[in-house]
């Protein structure tokens, strides 16, 4: 039917109309690359067992004795590593052996690579970054975990191919890899769209990948998706809710609603309810990593201790964690 924006006049919602939202002339694929780059956690926005680290734009790729660049190449929760093709307008039939290159090349990186990689993509963007890839992940992951992080990275590739449209042989083929040959890829259609007030809409829609790849690789431990017909991020908030109530506590820990969650869900990936505390967290300085759909509910006290956000009291916080002065 069409992306609409409501129009309304002096207040009155009865009255108001639909008015539909248009494409708008800009360069959908560069844009949308920076976009996305930007917020790394909407290429898994239906799966929230998963997000990624970026580790990689453009990197140069040794395929045979030809140079490819990927566009962007990324590190998931499971250690995996993600690799997004984008394609503006309808997807070229050479888009999967792009992407199936790309993948024989990713496969054969051990984690001194991948490192190697990380470094130079996070020192263009500041000379001074001193971080690892294992401690990079830890901050974006399990930053307040308590045990030991232990990933194994690498173990699998997860491949996407991003395109205004994802013509039939595309999906065709990409389903085909997917059920049958055991490839991990997806197959991701984005529109950009804008009101006549000048808002930008972004619509995705996942058009390979949301059904569950039919065996396991052989070797690679598999990862549960969250099947549940509630939302990880509507969960979270109110066990947090009922912990602090139920035990007229003023703090709590993410290990105290892990605990809570398990006895309802027992299945619930641990670090995905670290990640929605910390996103939903306004001063955790690994909210950087999950800029999109945050929500403005806990403040943190000391690693790994939270309570309610105060926003008279604890002041204002932008997306990244960062105290807004003023």
């Amino acid at each position: 039917m069409g992306l609409f924006t409501l129009k309304v006049e002096n207040g009155n919602l009865a009255s108001a109309i639909l008015e539909k939202a248009k494409s708008d002339t800009i360069d959908y694929e560069k844009d949308f690359e920076n976009w996305l780059e930007n917020s790394p956690n909407v290429l898994f926005d239906d799966d929230e067992m998963n997000s990624v680290i970026w580790i990689g734009r453009q990197t140069s790729a040794l395929v045979g004795e030809s140079d490819k660049y990927p566009d962007l190449i990324g590190i998931d929760s499971a250690g995996d590593l993600v690799v997004v093709e984008l394609k503006k307008g309808k997807t070229p039939r050479e888009v999967v052996a792009q992407v199936l290159e790309y993948a024989s090349w990713g496969a054969t990186l051990d984690y001194e690579a991948l490192d190697e990689i990380a470094q130079a993509y996070y020192r263009q963007k500041d000379p001074q970054f001193e971080k690892n890839l294992l401690q990079v992940f830890q901050e974006a992951f399990s930053p307040d975990a308590e045990e030991e992080v232990n990933v194994e990275f690498n173990r699998g590739q997860k491949l996407f191919i991003v395109a205004e449209e994802i013509t039939p042989t595309i999906r065709q083929v990409a389903s085909y890899l997917r059920t049958n040959c055991h490839v991990d890829i997806y197959c991701l259609e984005f529109e950009v769209l804008k009101s006549k007030q000048g808002e930008f809409f972004i619509s995705t829609e996942k058009i390979v990948g949301l059904e569950n790849v039919s065996k396991t690789k052989p070797g690679v431990k598999s990862v549960a998706k969250w099947n549940e017909a509630v939302r990880v991020k509507d969960i979270v908030p109110v066990a947090v809710s009922t912990y602090l109530n139920d035990n007229s506590a003023s703090t709590f820990k993410p290990t105290d609603i892990i605990k809570a969650l398990k006895i309802t869900y027992p299945n619930i990936n641990r670090e995905s309810v670290r990640c929605q505390i910390m996103q939903d967290c306004v001063n955790h300085p690994s909210r950087k990593h999950y800029p999109s759909g945050q929500t403005d509910r806990y403040f943190r006290i000391d690693t790994g201790i939270y309570r309610r956000y105060d926003p008279l009291n604890d002041g204002k916080w932008n997306f990244k964690g960062e105290k807004i002065e003023g």
